[in-house]
């Protein structure tokens, strides 16, 4: 079995730290299963650097693949397990046993993102595409975020 089993679209994540550090990310991203029935993860990021820096790129696909291996909020950017290769993922990697049963099949594509000079931090991103998968799969229950709803 493959996972996930149906696209989910428009996924919208604000997470923002007011300190003296800093942290800002706001991004839009869809879900969906990979076609051809391959396993693997991609992430397509379509848009340029006034939108989002690459680093802060990568870090939204490390948060995703994060939560897809199991690794718990707290090991998102400090204490973070390793991620497997494309290799493995194409050749099968089980999805983390809270989301049901099957192994990685998911397309990530990042349709909207804002940028902030300063604030805008590659951990701020990992921690989002972290939630924005976790978000993803428990459905109503994250629904009404009151991050997301910040101005």
């Amino acid at each position: 079995m493959r996972f996930p089993a149906e696209a989910r679209r428009d996924v919208h994540v604000r997470y923002t730290r007011p300190s003296c550090m800093g942290g800002f990310a706001v991004f839009t991203v869809d879900f969906e299963p990979l076609p051809d029935r391959r396993l693997g993860f991609e992430f397509v990021n379509p848009l340029g650097p006034d939108d989002i820096d690459a680093e802060c790129a990568q870090e939204v696909s490390n948060g995703i693949l994060l939560w897809l291996i199991g690794a718990g909020p707290q090991n998102v950017y400090i204490d973070r397990p390793p991620l497997p290769t494309a290799k493995e993922l194409a050749a099968g990697v089980p999805v983390r046993p809270d989301a049901g049963p099957g192994l990685i099949a998911l397309r990530a594509v990042l349709l909207h993102s804002r940028h902030h000079p300063i604030d805008s931090l590659p951990w701020t991103h990992a921690r989002a595409g972290w939630r924005a998968a976790d978000k993803t799969w428990r459905g109503t229950e994250a629904a009404g975020d009151p991050m997301d709803l910040a101005p």
